[in-house]
């Protein structure tokens, strides 16, 4: 029996060293990735619309510091509230100036954000374009099934509705409107499986889409509508000096390229850039 119990006993001995053996390298693995601190996660509040650069962007940034970036991508109307009532997260990227503005005003994101890039809004119509539209203003005539975002929650809701107003056709197009979509990718994948006509996006959004599978328009640069996407570090951030570097990041040259890869333009003084070609 006493030889028993000591060989349970070293058993316990050798399941107790293993087990502090794979913590203790457990802790080193994770102290050289992060450079010699706990390695940093930052949460991103990020416009749907935006995902396709982002996705690139958070994988190079953690590649090149060691902190990974973890998206909360929603229609940016819909973001705001997340952060007003989580009091989470480290930074702020919505698809339009004005609901960054809203956070500045409400202390939630530091006044001094940055703009990264721009986005264009541009038609976009089905495959062969059997309607034949070739413009917003057909966007009017009778027997079109449009789908635009909803302006209460998504920047392209309220980019597409000021483009046809400026067209002078909202009130024929809304008579159209089949669909109100809450993000951008809902609308161009609506075109794709032909459930639309046609509908209004973001630039950046079209450039993900062949022509087999839907065809783009220039929208008239006097009824386009042209949106800067700004990124801010939230007050309430845990790691704030990293949310910071994150903005920092998105607002470098290296990172610009990888907009335009994706099909964004570059980063823009005014959202009234597009009338006047001020990019």
């Amino acid at each position: 029996m006493a030889g028993k119990a000591g060989k349970m006993t070293m058993e316990v001995k050798r399941i107790i060293i293993v087990t502090v053996v794979c913590a203790l390298v457990t802790a080193a693995v994770v102290i050289v990735v992060s450079g010699g601190q706990a390695a940093t996660t930052l949460l991103v509040h990020a416009g749907a619309g935006i995902r396709p650069a982002l996705d690139e962007l958070g994988a190079l940034f953690q590649k090149e510091t060691g902190t990974r970036v973890d998206y909360n991508y929603k229609g940016s109307a819909c973001l705001l509230p997340d952060v007003c009532v989580s009091k989470k997260g480290d930074a702020y990227i919505p698809g339009e100036l004005y609901f960054m503005q809203q956070a500045v005003d409400r202390e939630l994101v530091k006044s001094g954000y940055k703009v990264v890039a721009s986005m264009t809004t541009v038609l976009i119509v089905q495959a062969g374009n059997p309607k034949q539209i070739e413009s917003v203003r057909d966007l009017g005539k009778p027997g079109i099934r449009l789908g635009l975002g909803d302006p209460q929650a998504v920047a392209i809701g309220r980019a597409a509705r000021e483009c046809l107003v400026k067209a002078g056709v909202w009130k024929q197009a809304e008579k159209n409107l089949v669909m109100s979509a809450q993000n951008v990718t809902e609308l161009s994948n609506s075109v794709k499986m032909k459930h639309i006509d046609a509908s209004i996006v973001w630039d950046a959004t079209a450039a993900l889409y062949n022509e087999k599978e839907m065809v783009t328009i220039t929208i008239d640069p006097a009824h386009a509508v042209c949106s800067p996407v700004p990124a801010g570090a939230l007050k309430f951030s845990k790691s704030p000096r990293d949310a910071q570097a994150y903005v920092e990041f998105l607002a470098s040259p290296e990172a610009l390229k990888i907009f335009l890869k994706h099909g964004f333009g570059p980063p823009m003084k005014t959202d009234k850039a597009c009338k006047t070609g001020e990019r």
